[in-house]
């Protein structure tokens, strides 16, 4: 039995096919919410859990003051506070607390994204060093070329790949999964290697493959040998959509390549350049 099964049994409900999950635990897997998410969504429980303990109430009955003084205790950041506020969403559906005080969970408005891409001629110069050098350069091109975040690069896998290495199948946030186009320049690195398994691999016997903090050791390996100190492995992902986007304009493709669901997320990755803003004004020809 897990812990949740013990911290948060539901009063005189059956647990017989028919019934209501006996925890929350299951009623997240119930309505189909992925496992990453169903950790998170236990966690933050558990951490309202405890403040709401030291007010003297618990999740279920605590009211909309007591629910504002839990949430002044954690995180002031639009992540954090909107993914407890959607935590106790799930909790008080599951328990059946209709019209739950969740707006007193105060969320504080999203932050403009900060895009952080390299320069145009930085990225010439570390797709060139990261040509030929493996496997620390080769992971630094997914970056580049598929635009894959940090785990998705660690748990790259050959049978993702079509049998061209044409196109590769990804599965990211949210266990969404999509297909997306490989640049010629990675099909290069890539097709003396071809194999099985996992592309980047563990160590013998301790993991099927590296973690994503080695990734991030190797990206800031790289980027050192091309120039360019501290490198983030996200930096990757921004620059190859940023470079997307300067080159196509076409918003809706690269939004598609990204695997984005909304387009305002992609314009984030959007480049403003003196140049482009004196384009902007030169264009207002009346």
């Amino acid at each position: 039995m897990s812990d949740l099964a013990r911290v948060y049994p539901l009063p005189g409900v059956d647990v017989a096919p028919g019934g209501r999950p006996a925890t929350f635990e299951e009623y997240l897997v119930s309505i189909g919410l992925a496992a990453n998410t169903i950790r998170n969504y236990v966690w933050r429980l558990r951490k309202a859990e405890a403040l709401l303990a030291e007010i003297g109430t618990t999740p279920l009955a605590a009211d909309a003051f007591q629910l504002a003084a839990m949430s002044e205790a954690t995180p002031n950041t639009h992540s954090f506070r909107g993914q407890l506020r959607c935590t106790l969403k799930h909790y008080y559906e599951w328990m059946d607390r209709m019209n739950a005080p969740l707006r007193a969970v105060r969320v504080p408005p999203q932050p403009e994204m900060v895009n952080k891409s390299v320069e145009v001629d930085e990225a010439k110069r570390l797709v060139e060093t990261a040509k030929g050098w493996w496997p620390q350069g080769t992971a630094v091109l997914f970056g580049m070329y598929l635009a894959l975040r940090p785990e998705e690069i660690a748990k790259a896998e050959w049978e993702r790949f079509d049998t061209n290495l044409e196109w590769y199948t990804v599965t990211g946030k949210g266990d969404k999964t999509a297909t997306i186009p490989v640049h010629p320049a990675l099909r290069a690195e890539l097709a003396p290697r071809r194999g099985e398994g996992f592309i980047f691999p563990g160590r013998k016997n301790v993991r099927d493959h590296v973690e994503p903090t080695t990734i991030w050791t190797w990206t800031k390996q790289v980027g050192a040998e091309a120039g360019i100190e501290n490198l983030r492995t996200h930096q990757l992902r921004h620059t190859s959509l940023t470079t997307a986007l300067d080159n196509t304009e076409n918003l809706r493709s690269v939004m598609k390549f990204a695997r984005h669901t909304r387009p305002q997320t992609t314009t984030g990755y959007t480049r403003t350049t003196k140049e482009q803003l004196i384009r902007v004004s030169e264009a207002l020809d009346y």
